[in-house]
């Protein structure tokens, strides 16, 4: 009985070898896989995808890497490399090297031309007609990030220091805001004549003109990059006491009731 069986079994082997599915199993060649959440693969013009495909096999960085396939869905790109060179993959897909940061780049710079934001390098066993399933993530690709400038009309308290005479029809100077933060400033050759007795001295000004603001994607934090001066008035440095005191001695505006007119108005702001 134990040699029928054994004969059963090695036939059985032997039909095996012409199974797709087994001889696969058997070579055990492992799939590294970029894959973009965003947008379709019918989205992408045929350089961006060589690009990204290039880009991953750089990455992945095995010689005996070989194309595996492009599909639809989310935009799935992937390489394959026999089993055995796996945890060599591995290593070049996770270490932090300058190569690998050009790859990363290019890879980026083909997702912000169609606006694409997610995107991550993984391996596993990418089958016809099965959803991919990752058996693990190496790397999720970081999104770029974007500077956008907008510009609106603001007046700006501050000192003036620093005087640097411009090539052109403006004059560049900078301004000290309260807190200290300096904001460089332009204003025309006329405003700078009038400006100049103020040039580090303790005079608080008051500006008016046009303020270039710019904004990331990464980040809610505004910074204020240009001022342009149209004109500007000196301030008082006047303390909190004596600005709610005066604030308060309004009396068309009925504040003068009211211990605390601060707090009052942030109250029927809030209701």
């Amino acid at each position: 009985m134990s040699k029928v069986g054994k004969k059963g079994k090695a036939a059985q082997q032997s039909l095996d070898l012409f199974d797709p599915a087994v001889q696969q199993e058997q070579a055990g060649d492992l799939d590294f896989v970029l894959k973009i959440h965003d947008g379709h693969l019918h989205d992408l013009e045929i350089s961006s995808v060589s690009n990204l495909l290039s880009a991953l096999g750089q990455i992945v960085g095995i010689k005996q890497a070989s194309f595996k396939t492009i599909k639809e869905g989310s935009t799935t790109i992937a390489v394959t490399i026999p089993n055995d060179l796996r945890q060599a993959a591995i290593l070049n897909v996770t270490k932090d090297t300058a190569a690998k940061h050009r790859q990363i780049a290019r890879i980026q710079k083909e997702l912000g031309k169609y606006g694409y934001h997610r995107a991550e390098i993984s391996y596993g066993n990418i089958k016809d007609d099965e959803v991919y399933e990752p058996k693990e993530i190496l790397y999720v690709v970081p999104e770029l990030e974007t500077e956008e400038t907008f510009i609106q009309e603001e007046s700006l308290d501050g000192r003036l220091t620093r005087l640097q005479i411009g090539r052109d029809t403006s004059d560049h100077i900078t301004i000290i805001l309260k807190n200290g933060v300096e904001v460089p400033a332009q204003c025309s050759k006329k405003l700078l004549e009038e400006l100049k007795p103020y040039f580090n001295t303790d005079t608080n000004l008051r500006f008016e003109g046009e303020a270039s603001y710019l904004s990331k994607s990464n980040s809610y934090q505004l910074t204020l990059k240009k001022y342009i001066i149209s004109k500007f008035h000196v301030i008082e440095d006047v303390s909190l006491e004596e600005w709610i005191d005066d604030f308060r001695a309004k009396g068309a505006s009925n504040w003068s009731t009211h211990d605390d007119p601060i707090a009052e108005w942030l109250k029927e702001r809030q209701d």
